[in-house]
């Protein structure tokens, strides 16, 4: 795995991650009565979950 790879593969990793904290105000926004971290993660990983398929279009697999 060349070091471009490496890097791509990390950073795609972190921005799963970073979208996952997100789910831990859903449950308390739900509670409270609020929507807004609903909205907010379901944009925010529709948007990501996009952008990695594109980037997977355009450059290939991260495994080749």
């Amino acid at each position: 795995m060349s070091g471009n790879q490496l890097i791509r593969e990390e950073e795609v990793k972190l921005l799963l991650w970073t979208d996952l904290i997100f789910l831990a105000f859903v449950y308390s926004g739900i509670k409270g009565g609020s929507h807004l971290y609903v909205y907010w993660f379901s944009t925010q990983a529709i948007v990501g979950l996009t952008l990695l398929g594109i980037g997977r279009a355009k450059r290939g697999s991260l495994t080749h």
